[in-house]
């Protein structure tokens, strides 16, 4: 084989998948896991053209759209209303009871990572690693933060567990 054609090989080998593909290996569950404990999880179909999802998270939890702490289970699972693609990314609407639309964005970043935009938040991205279905929350400690940063004596130090900024149900 050429030289020309080894590297025509080795550059369609490195070329990232095509839109579809991702799309397609996005289908799954995603876990949000801070601190080893899944915080809350996201389980992904492809439907025709359109995806829908199920979002399942605590029952009740404090946030600053860093930290997770005040988490309560069990776990309450939600149904996308929405779903569709915009390019490599699935968005997704659930109507949260508390919170009313919650609308997010789900791009492959790897075999097993993805990254979630909570759209509108201004928040960065969450990174999220891919679980076998049906992957319980937690475990949760009580009393604790997680995402935070951890303080000398090895536990996490944090605000939010007395001044949430904003509380999910």
């Amino acid at each position: 084989m050429s030289w020309l054609k080894r590297l025509m090989l080795l550059l369609a080998l490195l070329l990232p998948l095509p839109a579809a593909a991702q799309s397609q290996a996005l289908a799954g569950s995603w876990a949000l896991r801070l601190d080893g404990a899944a915080i809350m999880r996201f389980d992904l179909q492809r439907d025709g053209k359109a995806w829908k999802a199920t979002w399942v998270k605590p029952g009740s939890f404090a946030s600053d759209g860093k930290r997770f702490g005040r988490i309560s289970l069990p776990a309450v699972e939600l149904p996308s209303r929405r779903g569709k693609a915009i390019g490599d990314w699935a968005e997704l609407t659930f109507n949260d009871p508390e919170a009313g639309n919650q609308v997010f964005r789900f791009r492959l970043t790897g075999p097993d990572k993805a990254e979630m935009l909570y759209v509108d938040t201004g928040l960065a991205p969450f990174a999220l690693v891919r679980v076998p279905p049906g992957t319980p929350l937690g475990p949760f400690e009580d009393g604790k933060v997680y995402g935070g940063h951890a303080s000398s004596e090895g536990t996490t130090a944090s605000p939010l567990a007395q001044e949430p900024a904003f509380e999910g149900r």
